[in-house]
């Protein structure tokens, strides 16, 4: 069970979820984790999920909604801002950190696809956060500088991109309505048969029951790119050693070349995990393997 609760992050005005270890009691001191989401994604999917798995474990855990998405606020909707998220996985430590049932010395952090690269982002700076793991992560910025997986990307892609966002700019200046573009297809169906597999398995998710959520509609602000083409997620991986990193990811997954890219960046300690039959969505809400991974890492480092 979860309680609704907010918090501020650079004036903007985040909601999370917050769920109590089993056998909770306001006097003890315990170890947190947050929970950050996909892109284009919301709390009440895979978040939720992992923290119905960690907290019974023993850890208060702290999902949101980014700002700009979800029961969170802020304008134009839907924004992608690379360094926003990062801020509001800081901030969510700070709230934790000032809770009188939350140790400030065992704080981790967890991300989840595009969060998996933010929550490296912010741990690399952010020393409050003493251990961090990633599921299925991504960088946003190469993303979109190359396209989620190798061939959905090109120098002409990302100049149109770039044009959008910064005419979007101008629609938004006149005060009009800030121009969205949509992450998928609207259906499985609709997605064409020449494109990555990467983009059906998405689909197989957030367009179907398995992911589907109303404040989850599939989109992001145009002009997100211009945000998003040159942050990199793992530049400065190397300044989160020596607090410990796990990577997972699936084999099966197009996207795990960012998990080993990221875990190369990186610093002693640090653990690469490769879960054999799992694509990139797979790992989403099929906890089997990574839900127990999770555990016994943060139980070992918090």
């Amino acid at each position: 069970m979860s309680q609704k609760v907010n918090f501020p992050s650079k004036g903007i005005k985040v909601v999370g979820d917050l769920f109590l270890p089993r056998g909770y009691t306001p006097e003890t001191k315990y170890p947190a984790v947050v929970i950050a989401h996909p892109m284009t994604g919301v709390k009440e999917q895979a978040p939720n999920l992992y923290a119905t798995v960690l907290a019974p474990a023993g850890f208060i855990i702290l999902t949101f909604d980014a700002a700009y998405q979800g029961e969170s606020e802020g304008q134009p909707r839907y924004l992608e801002d690379p360094t926003q998220r990062a801020e509001d996985i800081r901030a969510a430590v700070t709230f934790l950190s000032l809770r009188q049932d939350v140790d400030p010395e065992r704080i981790g952090a967890l991300g989840i696809c595009a969060s998996g690269g933010y929550v490296q982002f912010a741990a690399q700076t952010d020393l409050r956060i003493k251990a961090v793991a990633t599921v299925s992560g991504v960088c946003t910025g190469r993303m979109t500088r190359e396209g989620l997986v190798p061939g959905m990307g090109s120098p002409e892609i990302l100049q149109q991109s770039l044009e959008a966002a910064n005419n979007a700019r101008i629609t938004e200046g006149k005060g009009e309505e800030a121009p969205v573009n949509p992450s998928l297809p609207p259906t499985v169906e609709d997605v064409p048969p020449e494109y990555p597999p990467i983009v059906k398995e998405l689909a197989e998710y957030y367009k179907t029951p398995r992911g589907k959520h109303e404040r989850a509609p599939g989109k992001f602000a145009t002009r997100s790119a211009d945000l998003l083409a040159n942050y990199d997620s793992y530049a400065f991986n190397y300044l989160i050693s020596p607090r410990p990193l796990l990577i997972i990811a699936g084999a099966d997954a197009s996207t795990k070349f960012y998990s080993e890219d990221a875990i190369r960046a990186a610093k002693q300690p640090k653990e690469l995990v490769i879960i054999p039959g799992r694509d990139h969505a797979a790992l989403y809400d099929n906890l089997t393997e990574s839900g127990p991974k999770l555990v016994d890492f943060f139980k070992e480092h918090l």
